[in-house]
Formats: structure tokens, C-alpha cells, sequence
């Protein structure tokens, strides 16, 4: 059987320093496949023709050698007369320097030998040590160009400038690019991702050199990566596609890259034909049948930044809205000011919530591979739950698509261990605690997350907290000092003040065993006889907020166990049926229903709510069993982590999925969900992708 070649394509300019030194690692690594060493001399001035032509004449090893020389038009033109030459089973690109170590071949060669793959970008944010870099431009600019082509491309690359990247020998020999420096490598991406390939990524080790050194890539290569990747975001790759359609082989694996691709975005595009179908009955009267008692705050105060463009509590009040942060708001503003109807904003919520699936599915991708993601992103696709709140005028909707993409890149740090990513969460979160402001103390349980995970060095771990606490005060404070300006305090929203008459009341109802309403009455009496009592020393918004935080804490504090256990409650999970038959126009809201759950149970809530008519619950019994499958397959994953004693990944479901059904306290709202479904998806997708793999694992060796 013929072993399988690899062809190194070395461009070369001036590298009299590294080249000798560089080949005998080259020639000397043991891949288990022969090796043909493509050296291209792309015009050097300096000894290193001589040197190699020396070096070559005396090798003993039994690698193939083939010697280019040509003009000077620099690195993607030397690659581009390298590849053509080549007749490798593989190619793989190897700088003359010594920045990147042959011992990583291997790791970069063997998805695309074992036919899973056809390309392999070697990653340098993958690699398990620290990222080191020359300087932090370099290492900046590469951020930049990669999140660029991702944003373009709908990619999830880490690190697209890499001078390792691997192609299948007959795929880039076929493939044109014309790019004659560093911008063939954007060129080539851009081709690749626009022609439906999937690109892999694999961890490899990099010890950078200084321009004293010899570096050679400039910051205007760069900005001419990022010129060039836009270009080919709109460029036609018929060529290209027409040319690699005439190989079979190339043509079965692009139907299948494309028919992959097209399930994720299939998934998408059910989410939001779901929901809005759903929201048809109702979405012509939006402001009757879609909103909540919760909405008019963000209406109001919406319509005022309309109309007056100031954050006001009406468009008609020269009162500054301090009670609520202004991210919904700006969002409903924003699409009121475009289309002029909250229709639209209906349709566009819809559309969030099923973009949401999106990043749900790069989440059950990182943890479970491609059809974990996938599952993941059916199960949230058809939660009950999610498609009846994604059409209301709330906040649940957006802050939940800020939260997929938070929890996405604490995910991606948790498996690639680099720090950006968790910046990048910390960034998300501080921008999502503008719509809901309790999201700002997300950061404590993320930082536990870092301070217990063992691999992250303690002087890193220091570091970053810091730098998250820095990031997440520099994004809020403009917002908290504007909030003090206007009387409400240095706090993001006065909207805490009202918890007294929420989350204080339900405690007490536990306590005192009146109803939540009784109590709530009780306590408005209770601070509004403390007011009228001491007038200059409630004056300001801030004092009357801080009192009822007071008021609240010193309750907490009297009661403290059960309080907590009252945050701790199941029934949060419970589907939002109720709400699913009100937007479709079967029932209605307002009817006191939560009050009957807290004093009867969920039966008679249930019987109260739907009035009888239990025979409503059977249309919605599919989506009912979706729920139900989902928490089962989650508890199984999570009983699996805590008997497997794989606490990480058990505490990485505390940071992102309990304290979004912790955080709200004992009010139980089935929307306050939404944010932990993220998680729960994610979870019960990878129990059942390994039960499937498990099930196809048994049947064939039944059938063997």
C-alpha cells in the first residue's frame, strides 16, 4: 500500500539565520509518512541560496527536496509556486523562521489523512501553554483580522493569520488565489469559507522572534487583510467552485460542508418561522394582546427617546427614567424610529430569539460537536417557553440573546483556557446588565469559575480579575454616574427599591402565611407612613431606594435560610403554556394566577387559569414533551459530572445556568428562564448525543 506524501512548502527571503537550522527539524520529524520539502527562494540577497543548496547536497535523509528560486514579490507568490510544484496527499505551509515548531505537523496532518477534513488551520489560541507574542500588536491585530473574517463569514475561527495551515494536496492545487504577500492567507480563508468548507483548528505551540530578528509583517499588512477580506466577501467564487466540482471527491465533500452549514441556518429559520407564526393572532395589536404590566415602563420611556430623544419616563415628563437601564428601551426606540410600528418590533423579537439558537448551537459545538449543537439548538428552537415570550414587548428576549453570546465565549474560554475569551464574556455581560441590571454581578461567579480552574496560572488569574473588574466598571460607570447626576444614585437602576415589595413580600407570605398581596399592601403603608413621617430625610429618589434596600436586607438578614431556600424554586422551570395560549388569543392574563400558585399549588393554578379547560394543554403536547426531555436529559448529564466527580464543568452550569434562576428571588416568573435555558440545552444535548452514539455504537457490533 502506498504511504501517504506531505509536501512542506518552505517560502524563503533573507532567513540566512534560521533556514539550516530550521530544515534539519523539518527532515528529522517523525510522521509516519514520507515528506517532500518544497523550498522556494523568493529572491534572497543574503547566503542562504548557497547554504541550502550546500545543506541539500550533503542530507542524508530520504525526504524528497525540490529548490526554487525566483524573483522577489514576497511570501503568497513564493507559496503559490511552492503549491504548484507539490505533489504531497497534503500540504502544509512552514515559515523559514523558527516561530513555529515541525513536532505539530502531526496533530495539523491527520484529520485531513484520516478523511475527516480537507483543511486544518494550526491554532495558536488552542495551544494548552500561555499565547506569547513579540508584541501586543501583533497579537491585537490578529484578534482583529480573525473576529473579522468570523463577523463576514459567519465563522468561529480563533486564529485565521497562522503560517500553519493545511490543506488536502488536490484541494489546493485546484484552488486559485492571487494575493503575492501576506494577503494570500486572508485570500485563501475567504475562498475556503465562501466555497462551504469546514475549516478545523488544532492547538500548536509558537515562540515568537522581534523585527531585530527579522519579523517581517508590517501593521499596514493588517489593515490590507482586513481591506482584502471585505472584497471577498462580495467576489464570485464560481471559478473557483466550477473547477472543483469537475473532482467528484471535492464535489461530495462540499455538498456535504454545505448541507452541514444549511442545517444550522435551517434551524434558524424554523425558530423564527415558529414564532411568528405564533405571534400572528396578536401581532397586529401589539401594544393590547403583546405587552405585560413590565412594558409600559419600557414603552414610554422608548417613545420619549423618539420623540424627544431624551431617556425620560414619558415623552410628556421631564422626569429622567432612573428606574429602568436604558438597553430595551434604546432597541425598541431604534425600531420604532426605522419603521414607525411595534408590529416590527414584535417581528424583530422574533427574529432575536431565533438568532439565539444560533449561538446555542456554537455552544453545544464547542462542548459536544457539530450535532450536539445542533440538538441543542432544536431543543431550545421548540421550547415552549421561549416561543411564547419572543414575541412580547419585554426585555426577556433581548437579554437572553446577549446571555447566549456571553455564555458562547465563556464557553470558548473554558476550553481554550485564553484569556480573551474571557473578557469577552465579561464585556457581554456588562453590556447585557443594560438591559437587565442584575446581569452586572454575573462576574462574581465567572471569576469563581477562574480562581477554581487549576490549569490558569494564580498571577493570571489575578490579572484578568482585575482586568475584568476594570472592563466591567468602565462600561457601567458613565451609565451609573448619569443616574447620580439625576438624584436616583451611583447605581445602574432604582428599580432594586421595588424588590421590598416583590421579593420582601413573598418572604413574608412564607413567614406570616398572608397572601403576598396582603403583605405587599402592608409594607407600601409601612414606607409610605415612614416618608410622611420624616420628609428631609427621604427627600431624594436615592434616599427613598436606599430605605426600602435597607428594609429589604434587614428582613433577608431575620429570615435568612428561607429566604434562600425561596430562590431555590422548581417551579420557575415550569413551561409558559399560559402565555403561549394568550398570544395565540385563547386566554388572558391578569388574573391573579401567580397568587394561586403561591397559596395552592400548581394544580389549582392551573385549573384556575385555563377556567376547566384542560383540553387547551393537548395542543401544546408536543412542545410539552420537548420540555420534558430536555430537563430529563439535563439532570442525567448533571448526576453524570457529580458521580464522574467532574466538579468544573458542574460549576460551570452553577455560573450559567442557576444564577439566572437564582438571581430573580422568590418571584417565579417561567420567563426569568429563558437566560438558564441556554445552558440546559447545551447539557441535555450532549446526554443524548452520547446515548445516540452509544445506541449506533451497539448496533454495529450486533451487525459485525
Amino acid at each position: 500500500m502506498r504511504r501517504k506524501k506531505l509536501s512542506i512548502i518552505i517560502p524563503l527571503y533573507n532567513e540566512e539565520k534560521t533556514i539550516i537550522k530550521l530544515l534539519e527539524k523539518v527532515s528529522s520529524v517523525e510522521l509516519g509518512v514520507r515528506k517532500e520539502i518544497v523550498i522556494v527562494n523568493d529572491g534572497s540577497t543574503d547566503s542562504s541560496s548557497c547554504m541550502i543548496k550546500e545543506w541539500i547536497a550533503n542530507s542524508q535523509n530520504d525526504s524528497e527536496f525540490i529548490y526554487l528560486e525566483k524573483e522577489n514579490e514576497g511570501k503568497g507568490s513564493a507559496v503559490r509556486h511552492g503549491i504548484k510544484k507539490s505533489t504531497g496527499d497534503v500540504v502544509i505551509i512552514q515559515d523559514a523562521d523558527l516561530e513555529y515548531n515541525p513536532e505539530d505537523y502531526k496533530q495539523c496532518i491527520e484529520p485531513i489523512l484520516n478523511g475527516n477534513e480537507k483543511v486544518v488551520y494550526g491554532s495558536r489560541e488552542l495551544s494548552a501553554g500561555e499565547r506569547h507574542y513579540s508584541y501586543f500588536l501583533y497579537l491585537l491585530g490578529g484578534y482583529i483580522v480573525t473576529n473579522w473574517i468570523n463577523f463576514l463569514f459567519g465563522a468561529i475561527l480563533t486564529d485565521e493569520p497562522t503560517c500553519y495551515k493545511t490543506f488536502d494536496g488536490n484541494l489546493i492545487r485546484n484552488l486559485d488565489f492571487k494575493g503575492n504577500s501576506f494577503e494570500w492567507e486572508p485570500e485563501v480563508t475567504c475562498k475556503l469559507l465562501k466555497l462551504g468548507y469546514n475549516i478545523k483548528e488544532v492547538g500548536i505551540t509558537y515562540n515568537p522572534r522581534t523585527k531585530e530578528q527579522g519579523k517581517k509583517i508590517k501593521p499596514s499588512d493588517g489593515f490590507q487583510a482586513l481591506w482584502i477580506t471585505f472584497l471577498w466577501r462580495f467576489i464570485s467564487v464560481r471559478k473557483d467552485r466550477n473547477k472543483l466540482n469537475l473532482l467528484s471527491i471535492e464535489s461530495e465533500y462540499l455538498k456535504k460542508c454545505r448541507r452541514l452549514t444549511s442545517l444550522v441556518w435551517l434551524v434558524v429559520g424554523i425558530a423564527f418561522a415558529v414564532r411568528l407564526f405564533v405571534a400572528l393572532p396578536s401581532i397586529d395589536n401589539p401594544l393590547e394582546k403583546l405587552t405585560r404590566p413590565d412594558s409600559g415602563g419600557y414603552i414610554n420611556s422608548a417613545l420619549s427617546l423618539v420623540e424627544t430623544g431624551k431617556y425620560n419616563e414619558t415623552p410628556q415628563s421631564d422626569s429622567p427614567e432612573v428606574y429602568r437601564t436604558p438597553g430595551y428601551s434604546l432597541f425598541l426606540a431604534g425600531i420604532l424610529k426605522v419603521t414607525g410600528s411595534f408590529k416590527w418590533t414584535a417581528i424583530m423579537s422574533c427574529f432575536l430569539s431565533a438568532l439565539t439558537c444560533l449561538f446555542i448551537f456554537y455552544c453545544g459545538n464547542l462542548f459536544g460537536g457539530f450535532y450536539a449543537g445542533i440538538g441543542a439548538s432544536l431543543l431550545f428552537c421548540f421550547n415552549i417557553t421561549s416561543i411564547a415570550i419572543s414575541p412580547l414587548l419585554l426585555s426577556d428576549t433581548l437579554f437572553t440573546f446577549f446571555v447566549a453570546v456571553q455564555v458562547f465565549f465563556f464557553f470558548k474560554f473554558i476550553k481554550s483556557k485564553r484569556s480573551l475569551y474571557f473578557l469577552l464574556a465579561i464585556l457581554v455581560a456588562s453590556l447585557g446588565s443594560m438591559i437587565r441590571d442584575f446581569n452586572q454581578f454575573w462576574i462574581l461567579p465567572a471569576i469563581f469559575i477562574l480562581f477554581i480552574y487549576k490549569e490558569i496560572p494564580l498571577t493570571k488569574k489575578l490579572t484578568l480579575s482585575l482586568c475584568s473588574i476594570i472592563l466591567a466598571f468602565f462600561i457601567l460607570c458613565p451609565w451609573m454616574a448619569r443616574n447620580y447626576m439625576e438624584g436616583g444614585g451611583f447605581r445602574l437602576s432604582n428599580l432594586s427599591g421595588n424588590l421590598l415589595f416583590n421579593n420582601g413580600a413573598v418572604l413574608l407570605s412564607k413567614v406570616n402565611n398572608y397572601s403576598p398581596d396582603y403583605n405587599r399592601e402592608k409594607l407600601r403603608e409601612m414606607v409610605e407612613r415612614t416618608y410622611e413621617a420624616n420628609p428631609q430625610l427621604y427627600n431624594t429618589l436615592k434616599k427613598k431606594t436606599d430605605y426600602q434596600n435597607k428594609l429589604l436586607l434587614d428582613i433577608i438578614a431575620e429570615h435568612p435560610v428561607t429566604y434562600a431556600l425561596l430562590c431555590f424554586r422548581p417551579w420557575i422551570l415550569l413551561p409558559d403554556a399560559p402565555t403561549f395560549f394568550e398570544v395565540l388569543g385563547y386566554t388572558q392574563t391578569g388574573r391573579g394566577t401567580f397568587t394561586v400558585l403561591s397559596e395552592k399549588g400548581i394544580l389549582a393554578a392551573t385549573l384556575y387559569y385555563f377556567n376547566g379547560q384542560l383540553y387547551l394543554l393537548f395542543l401544546c403536547l408536543p412542545l410539552l414533551i420537548v420540555v420534558f426531555i430536555t430537563y430529563l436529559l439535563f439532570i442525567i448529564q448533571l448526576l453524570k459530572w457529580i458521580f464522574c466527580r467532574k466538579w468544573m464543568l458542574f460549576f460551570v452550569f452553577l455560573a450559567c445556568a442557576e444564577y439566572y434562576l437564582f438571581a430573580p428571588g422568590p418571584i417565579t416568573m417561567p420567563r426569568y428562564q429563558l437566560p438558564a435555558l441556554i445552558t440546559i440545552c447545551v447539557m441535555a444535548s450532549m446526554t443524548a448525543n452520547q446515548i445516540i452514539k452509544k445506541i449506533i455504537l451497539l448496533k454495529q457490533k450486533k451487525s459485525a
